[in-house]
């Protein structure tokens, strides 16, 4: 007999504990593996973390621990679906952020190995019908046209059926030459994305920058490189050095519409590799993860969540674009990419390259302390300067046909139209109004179950809540006072996209947001048309600011640069410095040379001035003297408590609590308990304490000490308590 300790599928705090079921001997079970269990009156997925062998009896064993044993219904693997040094991960991020094991051994799996039902008996692979030549060796009679499909079935190993025309195969299975077959397809979904490319010699500083990665004592490097001063060739070098010495490597990037061109470029230069990223659909990302756990590729590529990839010896983890906030994730456990690189490297006795134009204040600062190895690229790849930034007072300079565009604007649009020539346009939000409200009344529509106010969207005639995704079909009459006149205020990338269609008839736009990208591919296809076809104006979100290489873009214009500057977080100016920089690069990377165009409401900002000079250096200076007066982070480390309850006042007093019990620490500086600007997720009441300090440890040890103290309390107020390590989040 055998007793298997597991941890059920739901990932709550009360439940964070191993339950206990048999087996027969002769059932074939390991550690790591998932098993199908009864649970109450139902049955669920569970992940095996401890076998015991027992020469007990059923009764035997509920008699000497008076509990009423069940068997296992179903083992689902043959061999453990983790290997030992991802399970240790998953203990660490239990620890290390403050929520159950469950939840960190399905954040590190894929949907189809979660031990989860809800991924269970959901993969099918595609059956398709393929020719193979049978026994028959006697080929004398037949026709020229026959021999040539039977040489090119031969050749191949087989064909399928619908690259081969239906009636001579048909004629040849006839007459016992072939035999039609169905054969399980799994498919290379990347394929398209290959452009040739060639191995590029580097510059001095690019060859520095290798090197020192390379031969540093130190686990983690610092890569500030300007943009387009060749980082990625950078990084395939280094790749490549790492593979030579029969290691493997992780490269991350950001936004998954980055994912593209760096699949294009690693894909040339490596041929087999491996993707993860949220796009992919559950069967795609099974085959990708397969791949990888069966050492069939030495490189993935991927978003945040390819840092668990199950790769064997890994050499290197590069994190492209490291000041992302995309790398941090927002639901339990709270993990930033970063810092689970940096612990995977460690066990390896790897190097984590951090590579950016514009740093994170956290990440510079370690490097300015030599906690990080710092590298620089301080000129671009071309040799061309940075290209000239103008920053337009939209106070003075609003032209006649459209409050959205100031006449520089104007200018060099049809400049640059009548060129020939490209034009990335960056409006970081999407819709068409991010407020729309009665002129009568002034009621505003707000999502029911967030309380935030929804944007309305054109196409479709909506309203959708970009937190929550709700959508409510607009009737165009005014719920409280049945007005049909209602105020659209603010901008959205669809009013303009109308705005650009109108005033210049002779542009071919295209749309990029997470309106337009929902489609399979949809960045890759968008990408593409920008470059290959003749669609000369690309318009976005910030997911057109970073990353993209266009040797053809001259002209980028950023249409209202306060929306992110305005934003209540003290990294708004530390944000918007990166998101300029980043989408300024993208003009002038070919021969010809960029101009960017940048409109506000603030032109006197020090955060815009400085980075129309391209000043980072002097930028981080400056906001560095008011994060250390507000002891903000890299001066420490600050943490979040919410308690989330359908009833306001069990959340509020269930917060006041825990600020109690927290303020015993001399440590901590506490702000709240307080009602967030997002004060209502998925129709609960969220309460939020905001915790600093300069010991992370601290934080950490009484944010687990608080997750078991409160448990019952919790569980009695019907509340939920989350715990967001390093939040990035005020509100």
């Amino acid at each position: 007999m055998k007793i298997l300790k597991v941890l059920i599928e739901y990932s709550v705090s009360s439940l964070n504990t191993p339950f206990s079921y048999v087996c027969e001997d002769d059932v074939n079970v390991k550690v790591g593996c998932r098993v199908y269990v009864p649970f109450g009156h139902q049955n669920i997925v569970a992940y095996i973390i401890e076998i015991e062998q027992t020469n007990l009896s059923l009764t035997e064993l509920n008699q000497r621990d008076n509990i009423d044993y069940k068997y296992v219904y179903k083992v689902l693997d043959e061999e453990p679906i983790l290997d030992e040094e991802l399970f240790n991960l998953a203990k660490h991020m239990e620890k290390e952020y403050v929520c159950p094991l469950i939840s960190c051994l399905q954040t590190i799996l894929p949907p189809s190995y979660k031990p989860a039902s809800s991924g269970l008996n959901k993969i099918t692979y595609k059956k398709l019908k393929k020719v193979i030549l049978n026994e028959n060796t006697n080929y004398t009679s037949l026709k020229t046209k026959q021999l040539e499909l039977i040489q090119k079935i031969k050749d191949n190993d087989g064909v399928f059926l619908k690259d081969l025309p239906q009636g001579p195969v048909q004629t040849l299975k006839k007459h016992g030459y072939v035999d039609i077959i169905e054969e399980e397809v799994i498919e290379d979904y990347f394929e398209d994305y290959v452009i040739h490319t060639s191995k590029k010699k580097l510059n001095e500083e690019q060859q520095n920058a290798v090197d020192t990665v390379i031969n540093t004592d130190k686990t983690v490097c610092l890569l500030q490189g300007v943009t387009g001063s060749g980082k990625t060739e950078v990084y395939l070098q280094l790749v490549e050095h790492y593979i030579k010495n029969n290691q493997t490597a992780i490269v991350l990037v950001p936004e998954i519409s980055l994912t593209p061109m760096v699949i294009q470029r690693f894909k040339e230069r490596f041929k087999d590799i491996a993707v993860l990223h949220g796009s992919l659909s559950a069967k795609e990302k099974q085959i990708q993860y397969d791949k990888i756990k069966n050492q069939e590729v030495k490189v993935v590529i991927g978003a945040r969540s390819a840092v668990f990839a199950p790769l064997k010896n890994i050499g290197i983890i590069i994190l492209d674009e490291e000041q992302s906030t995309s790398y941090k994730q927002d639901k339990s456990p709270t993990y930033h990419a970063r810092d689970i690189a940096i612990y995977r490297a460690k066990v390896f006795n790897a190097k984590v390259l951090l590579g950016s134009a514009t740093p994170s204040f956290e990440s510079k600062a370690r490097g300015v302390k030599g906690v990080y190895k710092m590298v620089y690229l301080r000129r671009r790849a071309n040799n061309h300067d940075l290209p000239p930034v103008e920053i337009v007072n939209m106070r003075e300079h609003v032209s006649d046909f459209s409050p959205l565009i100031s006449y520089p604007l104007d200018y060099e649009i049809k400049r640059c139209l009548d060129n020939k020539e490209k034009i990335i346009l960056l409006q970081n939000r999407r819709g068409y109004s991010p407020y729309v409200s009665c002129r009568k009344c002034g009621y505003t529509f707000k999502c029911a179950h967030c309380e935030l106010s929804m944007s309305y969207h054109k196409n479709g005639d909506k309203f959708k809540c970009h937190y929550c995704n709700n959508e409510v079909k607009f009737n165009h009459k005014c719920p409280k006072c049945d007005n049909e006149d209602f105020l659209f205020m603010g901008s959205g990338t669809q009013k303009i996209e109308e705005v650009i269609e109108r005033n210049y008839p002779q542009a071919k736009i295209l749309r990029m947001d997470n309106d337009t990208t929902n489609i399979k591919n949809g960045h890759f296809k968008i990408l593409e048309k920008f470059r290959n076809e003749d669609y000369n104006i690309l318009l976005g979100t910030q997911m057109v600011a970073k990353g993209l290489d266009f040797h053809d873009v001259t002209l980028v214009g950023v249409i209202n640069a306060d929306n992110s500057l305005s934003a209540a977080d003290f990294r708004s100016a530390e944000y918007t410095f990166g998101l300029l920089s980043q989408v300024a690069g993208r003009a002038g990377r070919g021969e010809k040379k960029g101009n960017v165009i940048v409109q506000t409401y603030n032109p006197e900002h020090y955060t815009l001035q400085m980075a129309s000079r391209h000043e980072y250096e002097l930028f981080y200076q400056t906001d560095m003297i008011f994060r250390n007066k507000m002891k903000y982070p890299p001066f420490s480390y600050m943490s979040s408590i919410t308690v989330l309850c359908v009833k306001a006042d069990q959340a509020c007093i269930l917060a006041d609590n825990i600020f109690e019990h927290l303020k015993n620490y001399k440590d901590f500086e506490l702000l709240g308990p307080a009602l967030p600007y997002l004060f209502k997720e998925n129709e609960k009441i969220r309460v939020k304490i905001l915790v600093k300090s300069k010991n992370h440890n601290l934080i950490r040890d009484v944010f687990n000490d608080i997750n078991k103290k409160f448990a019952k309390e919790a569980k009695e107020r019907k509340c939920s308590v989350v715990f967001d390590i390093d939040t990035y989040h005020l509100l």
